[in-house]
């Protein structure tokens, strides 16, 4: 079935290749986005053919008023096309642009769909601009200056689009002055070897039983389904349910393309640059929060994974839009609940150790730094809830009396 599978796309692709191939009027289904065609090709009157743009590699096609561009599949030689400032609603005849190397489409009525769908461009390499780049995404960054040493405190998230990067100018800039990047985990304890390790020793049963035997017969069901749907190895149901509502999320995330978190970034580049890296945290301590809590827990950690599943891209793409924002209000508003008594005891013991807990280990080690006396500047990259959500790490340095401003 595979295989047929392939050699029907082989089929289907030549069958488009050899339609494209042909010499047939190019239809517009906007007269704005026809007029911009042929006012750049200088052809104001007669049919379009598909002959006459065969060539075409470059247009500018700015504030033309355009919301449709069906026909620019058309242009089968285009590399290079200008967008921006229109009113396109629809990327996907972008689709068919083979040799395609840059688009902008800054200043458009692109909604979080529309950024989805532009991961077929931004897979092949294609430079896409959505955004100013001299005004890119990064909000929640904090400074901190104790005599000679200075820490900036950026706020991440853990998962995004490609286009992402690069981040607001000011905070590349920050970047480059860095002495020391300073993440949650190390890169060297994030290794396909140690993960691999670590969710063995914490997350997989030892008896001899599968997740079959710990968790209600219809979230097995659902589980079952997940695993056989995407085609994951059986061997995951030695998991225990912790460990297999993460992999649900991040396959979820992996599967629509937003595989480029922040900290990955910076970490990359750090990395490339032979910059020094201190990490707060290790692998095995985040782990143990997870694989700490009660059976009945995990498996409504499993059953809410199943269960949100479905929008769960959408949510996290409203958190991308809050996060490029730097929206601080509006993000913690989100990504946090107002009633703790709407939580059980397990759930708030839950979210303390995730979170308060380790504001106050990640303090310690930031307010050491800033005691150190060295003329050294420090990146610290965590995810955005230890700075805004109270008792946040802004605020432990707050109320240790360090004066720490906000820079955006």
């Amino acid at each position: 079935m595979k295989n047929l599978r392939l050699s029907l796309s082989l089929i289907l692709l030549s069958l488009l290749t050899v339609a494209c191939q042909s010499d047939e009027v190019i239809t517009f289904s906007d007269q704005h986005f026809e007029e911009a065609i042929r006012t750049e090709l200088n052809q104001p009157e007669g049919e379009l053919k598909e002959s006459d743009v065969n060539n075409i590699t470059e247009m500018d096609l700015a504030e033309a008023e355009i919301k449709d561009i069906s026909g620019i599949e058309s242009f089968v030689s285009l590399e290079k096309v200008n967008l921006e400032n229109n009113q396109i609603e629809d990327v996907s005849p972008l689709r068919e642009l083979n040799n395609i190397e840059y688009v902008n489409l800054i200043g458009n009525n692109l909604d979080k769909k529309q950024h989805q769908r532009l991961k077929f461009l931004w897979d092949d390499g294609v430079k896409v601009l959505t955004m100013k780049e001299a005004d890119g995404p990064g909000g929640f960054l904090w400074k901190v200056k104790h005599g000679d040493t200075t820490v900036y405190l950026q706020g991440t998230i853990h998962a995004g689009p490609r286009d992402f990067y690069p981040m607001n100018d000011e905070i590349e800039s920050i970047y480059k002055e860095a002495d020391v990047i300073v993440p949650e985990i190390h890169p060297k304890d994030m290794s396909t070897q140690s993960m691999m390790t670590l969710y063995n020793e914490l997350g997989t049963y030892q008896d001899g039983t599968t997740i079959e035997d710990h968790i209600p017969a219809d979230l097995y069901d659902d589980v079952s389904a997940f695993l056989n749907d995407h085609g994951l190895p059986s061997e995951l149901e030695s998991y225990k349910p912790w460990l297999l509502s993460n992999l649900i999320s991040s396959f979820i995330m992996q599967e629509a393309g937003y595989t480029y978190g922040v900290d990955d970034y910076f970490l990359s580049r750090a990395q490339d640059d032979d910059k020094e890296i201190k990490a707060l945290e290790t692998a095995e301590e985040q782990l143990a929060i997870f694989a700490d809590t009660s059976d009945d827990f995990q498996v409504e950690l499993l059953k809410s994974s199943i269960e949100e599943m479905d929008h769960y891209e959408e949510d996290m793409l409203e958190m991308f839009s809050l996060y490029t924002d730097g929206d601080l209000e509006k993000m913690l508003e989100y990504t946090t609940t107002d009633n703790d008594s709407e939580m059980s005891k397990e759930e708030q013991a839950f979210m303390n150790a995730l979170n308060d807990e380790r504001n106050d280990n990640m303090s310690d080690q930031i307010i050491d730094y800033l005691d150190s006396k060295e003329d050294t500047t420090y990146l610290v990259i965590v995810g955005s809830l230890h700075l805004i959500e109270k008792p946040s790490i802004i605020s432990i340095l707050e109320d240790e009396g360090y004066d720490v401003k906000h820079i955006r």
